[in-house]
């Protein structure tokens, strides 16, 4: 008897013990929680379709999971800047070229995971190939564009290359960044810093010295539902519609839920002026990972008190006091982050055009379709002594 599988249209009709059986067995985040999947399923339900798959293997064992996403994307919130360009300035009968329907499996909101497991990979040909199949069937009834899988990193791309002999083309996207946790505290990493680098956290901590701004961390669900208002929210929006690449933009509702259904998991970073909100970063720590997802703060005061880099030291602050073993710093501000000593991962997604056009287009459009940076590699900040301190510590841990 062959693989065979299951889908389902809501996560609430899923068998939760099977669906957790997959993803404790191979080790997956929080992204694949039934409860994380759940909050993006309620609050995003108006603007996308969701199907979750399981897989089974020729005894009836679980092997395999994953989230599928019905939703339309905007070439021009992430292509290359010249054709986005383009697309923004088409005639509204050529906006189907611009605004497409995506079958996508992974889930919208989980930044730098992705949303595909499996128990075992010996089998992972054959199950990505049935899963394929399910996907493509389901993407011809719902009248899709194209597929896309995402988001898978290096040590991804071996048993990925299934895909690639499927019809799909890999695309790099914005690398996740991460901050190695060596220090207890941010104050213990600073004092380890160069002198210029020390210097240039500092000239930005002292811009809230004698403001009354204050930086502090709600962790107790009702306060962060309380001090998350519309009003607060508002700040996301307007930081997402700065942004040169916008990956994915979510509702307020989306973070309420986060915060409900993932009690004591999620830390919200708030700067305050008296009792205004002026700045905050949503962050989520389960298990040995810290994520720090999304900010927002008010534009016009960035400059004057240094809002983002001041919210991205309060954070890194928090991860380190929680004894993250892993801290993710988010895609983006490349330039910054490899200047505090982050370093990058790739990432990438594989996509297919579906229909004589729109494959075309993926196949010959492949560098425009996704906006391209230089990778920066992360700065030498650190005094010799520590550097030499933290190789020693290094190879005692390997």
């Amino acid at each position: 008897m062959p693989h065979t599988h299951r889908l389902f249209r809501s996560i609430d009709d899923v068998d939760l013990a099977t669906w957790e059986h997959v993803r404790v067995k191979c080790g997956s985040s929080i992204f694949l929680d039934p409860r994380f999947i759940a909050a993006v399923e309620f609050s995003l339900k108006r603007t996308c379709q969701f199907w979750y798959v399981l897989i089974h293997d020729e005894s009836g064992e679980p092997v395999a999971c994953a989230c599928l996403t019905g939703m339309t994307i905007d070439l021009a919130d992430f292509a290359d800047p010249r054709l986005a360009s383009v697309l923004r300035w088409m005639p509204r009968p050529l906006s189907k070229f611009r605004k497409l329907r995506i079958l996508m499996c992974g889930l919208p909101g989980s930044p730098g995971e992705k949303n595909l497991a499996f128990t075992t990979r010996n089998a992972e040909r054959q199950i990505l190939s049935l899963l394929d199949r399910a996907v493509c069937e389901l993407a011809e009834k719902e009248g899709a564009n194209g597929i896309i899988y995402k988001e898978f990193g290096e040590d991804d791309l071996e048993w990925t290359n299934s895909l690639s002999e499927l019809g799909y083309r890999r695309f790099a996207i914005p690398s996740m960044h991460f901050f190695e946790p060596a220090f207890d505290n941010f104050s213990q990493y600073c004092a380890a810093l160069k002198t210029r680098y020390r210097q240039q956290i500092t000239r930005s901590t002292r811009k809230l010295e004698g403001t009354g701004v204050r930086l502090s961390v709600l962790t107790d669900p009702q306060a962060i539902l309380d001090a998350y208002t519309p009003e607060v929210h508002a700040l996301y929006d307007a930081t997402v519609a700065r942004a040169e690449v916008k990956l994915e933009v979510v509702p307020i509702e989306y973070f309420h839920e986060l915060t409900r259904r993932l009690e004591g998991l999620v830390d919200l970073i708030i700067c305050s002026e008296e009792s205004r909100i002026i700045a905050f970063g949503w962050c989520l720590h389960s298990g040995p990972d810290y994520h720090m997802l999304y900010a927002g703060f008010e534009s016009r005061l960035n400059d004057k008190l240094d809002l983002y880099f001041n919210l991205m030291y309060a954070g890194l602050d928090r991860a380190l006091r929680k004894r993250a073993s892993r801290i993710h710093v988010g895609q983006g501000a490349d330039a910054f982050k490899a200047r505090i000593g982050c370093y990058s991962e790739p990432l990438y997604v594989f996509a297919r055009g579906l229909g004589p056009l729109m494959s075309r287009v993926v196949d010959y459009g492949a560098d425009w379709l996704v906006a391209q940076k230089p990778t920066i590699g992360p700065a030498n900040i650190f005094k010799s002594d520590v550097v030499e301190s933290l190789k020693r510590t290094e190879h005692t841990s390997a």
